[in-house]
């Protein structure tokens, strides 16, 4: 029978050594966010910079970059915005919040100039155009 300050059964090592070390860890899961919110925010401007230079070839590519472009952007929004304004993000480390900001930045930028470059199209000048396709 063993006793509850006991060590851990022959071959098995503890978690943690008490429960103050149990809760002083963060969970695993938070620190991922921050880079992957970076990595779709950089792939939203990268996509949409695509997606003008493809914009006059109306095809399977040009649907695809700009569908690839919508969830890039709205991951990069939706993941950084719910890390960097979550009450969990004290757990998290300076890298993981520098990466979520630049993930929102990236989905704030590639908004911005899909907009711009609807508001210049609507003034009558085509952003596109000087991108010399066919």
């Amino acid at each position: 029978m063993r006793h509850a300050g006991s060590s851990p059964a022959p071959g098995r090592i503890a978690a943690y050594s008490s429960a103050i070390d149990a809760l002083a860890t963060a969970p695993a899961g938070l620190p991922k966010r921050g880079p992957v919110s970076a990595t779709l925010g950089v792939l939203s401007v990268a996509l949409l910079g695509a997606s003008f230079v493809w914009a006059h070839h109306w095809g399977v590519l040009a649907d695809t970059l700009v569908i690839a472009w919508a969830v890039a952007t709205l991951g990069a929004l939706a993941i950084s915005t719910q890390f960097l304004f979550s009450y969990k993000v004290m757990h998290s480390t300076r890298l993981a919040r520098r990466l979520a900001r630049i993930g929102l930045i990236g989905g704030i930028v590639s908004i911005g100039v899909l907009v711009l470059a609807g508001a210049v199209w609507a003034a009558g000048i085509n952003p596109v155009g000087a991108c010399g396709g066919g």
